[in-house]
């Protein structure tokens, strides 16, 4: 059975299949105009019939914009380029117009048709309405930020007041005090990790959220996050050491707000999982066009047999859970990503019950 883009009609069997398609079908020839189309399609667009859209230009009736909100043109329409260069184009998301000016989330599929010669005729759109999955996505995002000003807020005040008290700086704590005020700090710490990890992971595909790489000093941000858990690796009995030589910079090319989450991730992993009494170091070198930074720890390592799934979302080996039995499996993930966003890679060395090391590679500015 053929299809001729050039008939103003096709059988009647067709037209019932395409009809008991829920996808929206737009039939194009070569130049992008609506030669037929199914039931779904003039539906969903909001159409009382077939004839309402056939012969007309589909950018023309479509007014696309892409997920980031720009006009679809010739140059950029997913329609074109299948026809162009004769491949099929999976999953591209648009936003159409509807007959009463309301726009529409969409994820398209667009194939070439070809002839017997192999001549390319035109295209088949087919569209899926994905409007709900893109509220559910936006009502996600929000919960984010309301949750990260009513959550960290709150978390963030009392951790400070803590950390006031433990410094001894309004006055003397006895043994016992201080034994209550660092259990109640480590809580009030995996609290705030747990809340942050949570909401970072829900802001991870968010595009609003998407890196601003820019020209950053690696030293820097190490000092803020060392200065920021200098306490918490008093309380669990450890040093965090920065090794590094004086006056000596790295810049590389990072979002610093991103920056920060990752090095604070490694630090903080690396202080909960090690052995009293013992020192978290932390190095920069440069390897060529790469700055590297490493974070090392004396501890209870990671079995070799989970090591493969040590950046998996949720995941956590057994030995953690005993030391650590509070945690969401998401730092390692969240940070995985990050790095990924921001160009780098990481990769880490580690033998059970010894040493890990956990490497960064940035790209150098």
């Amino acid at each position: 059975m053929s299809l001729k883009l050039s008939d103003s009609t096709i059988s009647k069997d067709v037209q019932t299949f395409m009809n008991a398609i829920g996808d929206g079908i737009l039939i194009v020839d070569k130049s992008g105009v609506i030669t037929k189309t199914n039931k779904a399609a003039w539906e969903m667009l909001g159409y009382k019939n077939a004839k309402q859209i056939e012969g007309k230009g589909a950018l023309d009736l479509l007014k696309a914009v892409n997920n980031l909100g720009k006009l679809v043109t010739k140059k950029n329409a997913a329609l074109f380029q299948s026809i162009k260069e004769g491949k099929k184009i999976n999953n591209v998301i648009r936003q159409f117009l509807r007959a009463d000016k309301k726009r529409f989330w969409s994820s398209i599929t667009t194939t070439p048709i070809k002839n017997k010669a192999g001549t390319i005729k035109g295209a088949v759109i087919v569209i899926r309405d994905i409007t709900e999955e893109k509220q559910a996505e936006e009502y996600r995002i929000n919960f984010a930020d309301i949750a990260s000003h009513s959550l960290r807020t709150p978390l963030g005040n009392v951790l400070w007041a803590n950390e006031y008290i433990l410094s001894e700086k309004p006055g003397r704590l006895n043994k016992i005090q201080k034994e209550y005020l660092g259990e109640s700090y480590k809580t009030l710490k995996s609290m705030n990790t747990m809340v942050n990890d949570l909401l970072s992971v829900s802001r991870l595909p968010d595009r609003r959220s998407k890196p601003a790489l820019k020209k950053v000093r690696l030293e820097d941000s190490v000092d803020r996050v060392i200065e920021s858990y200098d306490t918490y690796a008093k309380a669990q009995n450890l040093k965090i050491v920065f090794e590094k030589k004086k006056n000596k910079s790295h810049f590389i090319k990072a979002d610093s707000k991103y920056l920060f989450i990752i090095i604070q991730n490694l630090i903080e992993n690396a202080v909960r999982y090690a052995f009293d009494k013992t020192d978290v170091v932390i190095k920069i070198k440069k390897d060529g066009k790469h700055i590297v930074f490493s974070c090392t720890n004396k501890g209870m390592g990671i079995p070799k047999d989970k090591q493969k799934f040590i950046f998996a979302k949720f995941f956590r080996a057994e030995n953690a859970m005993k030391k650590q039995g509070n945690g969401t499996g998401l730092g390692l993930y969240i940070t995985y990503e990050m790095i990924r966003l921001n160009g780098g890679k990481i990769w880490f060395e580690s033998t059970e019950n010894k040493e890990t090391t956990f490497f960064i590679q940035f790209n150098a500015y």
